[in-house]
């Protein structure tokens, strides 16, 4: 083995190690500077997607001068097949250029979670060519960047708290004034339901068949979703079993006319 050879290998050798090193330090001192100017900063994947692809074709640049490789050849013969491959490539740059509007005008942030053309789930990270969406079953979707681009989104969490309905049902025999009344006080004494610059409430929802209808609208912090629920309705049925309220099953009351033979 020639001593060039080996000084180009031990060349490359340090790229590769240089350029790994000064991704990292990139990677941590960005996302470190931006998350201290913007705490609500959801872009980490992305901005390691863009530092990593820049320090790879600077990489690949060092990597061609090392090994002296002209890429004139190459690109010669790509002008031949350009068409071609422009045909080819022509759903891929139309995904790329829609990533890049995604990125470029916020549309969408990781942990957003989201519904897109039907699917429903958390954003993980936007590419170039897709947007990597987990469901809430775990499934991973990929969704090409010009669809998620030209389609309407449903964002779940636009903001820090969310609005909940919950249906709760009383029989027709229950003191309203003290239903209102103990819904009132389960929501204002839940620690899990938020209270600061938001409106909490009862509305009257339906007289159905076998009960009165109530809708119970209260809002809580993305975190807490599913422990809010959980304690809000522990404590409703715990206070209406306190106070004799009955929440009522579906009942059928059945006439009968005549003796049976």
């Amino acid at each position: 083995m020639s001593k060039e050879l080996v000084l180009k290998i031990i060349q490359t050798a340090l790229l590769l190690t240089i350029s790994y090193t000064v991704y990292r330090l990139l990677c941590r001192f960005i996302i470190k500077s931006i998350q201290k100017v913007s705490k609500e900063f959801r872009m980490k994947n992305t901005v390691r997607l863009v530092i990593g692809t820049i320090v790879l074709l600077i990489g690949l640049m060092v990597f061609l001068n090392i090994w002296e490789i002209s890429l004139i050849p190459y690109l010669t013969a790509f002008g031949v097949s350009g068409l071609v491959i422009g045909l080819a490539f022509q759903e891929p740059l139309s995904n790329f250029v829609s990533g890049i509007l995604v990125l470029l005008t916020g549309k969408l942030r990781e942990g957003d979670v989201v519904e897109i053309d039907g699917t429903s789930g958390t954003i993980e990270i936007v590419n170039y060519n897709h947007t990597v969406l987990r469901t809430f079953d775990g499934k991973k979707v990929l969704i090409p960047n010009k669809q998620v681009w030209g389609t309407k989104i449903t964002n779940y969490w636009p903001g820090p708290v969310r609005r909940l309905t919950m249906k709760i049902s009383v029989s027709y025999d229950s003191d309203l004034s003290k239903v209102l009344e103990i819904l009132k006080r389960c929501i204002d004494e839940e620690p899990l339901v938020e209270k600061q610059d938001v409106s909490n409430f009862i509305a009257f929802n339906s007289f159905a068949s076998s009960s009165i209808d109530f809708d119970v609208l209260f809002w809580v912090k993305r975190e807490n979703y599913f422990d809010a629920i959980n304690s809000l309705s522990q404590r409703i049925k715990r206070e209406f079993e306190k106070a004799g309220i009955k929440i009522p099953f579906p009942q059928i009351d059945v006439h009968m006319k005549g003796r049976l033979s």
